[in-house]
């Protein structure tokens, strides 16, 4: 497994600017108050636009699934190399456990 993944592409959403920014030192940066597409505002009024409720589970699990489809899931071989990791760690905490418990007994017995 790589340290730092690969950066993702750009998704392509449309960006809308609006509002006018006060800046900390005073000045004031006008800013277009327009959308950069004017496919945006269609479709942010469709994005919240009122759906009957019966509609809108069925709008989730689209939208569900295609988040589903975005993932980019690990191969074979990452998840050998992370089932491997699991089962190490969980050796060396059982046998850490197990001496642990071993030695507390023994101690206990002397003690009492």
């Amino acid at each position: 497994m790589p340290l730092v993944q690969e950066a993702h592409a750009a998704q392509g959403d449309t960006l809308i600017v609006s509002t006018t920014v006060d800046a900390p030192g005073g000045d004031d940066f006008d800013r277009d108050e327009t959308p950069i597409d004017e496919s945006a505002e269609q479709h942010h009024a469709e994005a919240h636009a009122q759906a009957p409720s019966r509609f809108r589970f069925i709008n989730f699990l689209r939208g569900s699934w295609r988040e589903l489809q975005r993932v980019q899931w690990p191969d074979r071989q990452h998840v050998s190399q992370a089932t491997a990791v699991v089962a190490g760690f969980v050796a060396i905490a059982g046998t850490y456990l197990g001496v642990a418990d071993f030695l507390s007994t023994k101690f206990m017995d002397l003690i009492l």
